[in-house]
């Protein structure tokens, strides 16, 4: 399975999309059949969440931590970077909300792999494409939110 990268131009300031992207809880409103699981307190580096996708015994817990954790300010880009430490998905992301012309832009980057690798490698062809697909939904549902608490358009 590879790499992906999603890009986008936000009609919201900085903050606003990074408060969105961060929102590990609202993860389930954008992934379908999943729920999440959070660590107790603030974000910060060593911070443990998973999303608990599928149904009854056909579940799986997509667990991850972050290993970089770096918010917007006014004058710099921000940052996280979580590795995937699940039974079956192998990988990381790496998000940016930087300031952009019309507001903010996001740039989300990230690997998957399901394991054992030789089940990963089959499946990967499909796989792919499905999370390239699964995950611009996903980023487009949150633009659209942080747009909308922002009081942009898009």
């Amino acid at each position: 399975m590879g790499t992906f990268e999603i890009t986008r131009s936000v009609h919201a300031d900085p903050a606003t999309l990074w408060r969105v992207v961060t929102d590990w809880a609202g993860y389930a409103d954008w992934m379908p059949l999943t729920r999440m699981q959070l660590d107790d307190g603030p974000t910060r580096v060593g911070y443990g969440f998973a999303g608990v996708s599928g149904v009854g015994p056909l579940s799986f817990a997509d667990s991850m931590v972050v290993t970089h954790w770096q918010p917007p300010t006014d004058a710099a880009a921000g940052e996280f970077r979580v590795r995937k430490t699940g039974r079956v998905l192998a990988g990381w992301a790496a998000v940016t909300v930087a300031p952009g012309p019309d507001g903010a832009s996001l740039r989300w980057v990230e690997d998957i792999t399901v394991r054992p690798r030789p089940v990963g490698r089959l499946l990967g062809p499909v796989a792919d494409r499905v999370n390239r697909a699964m995950f611009g939904r996903a980023v487009d549902a949150m633009v659209a939110r942080a747009e909308k608490e922002a009081g942009g358009e898009r």
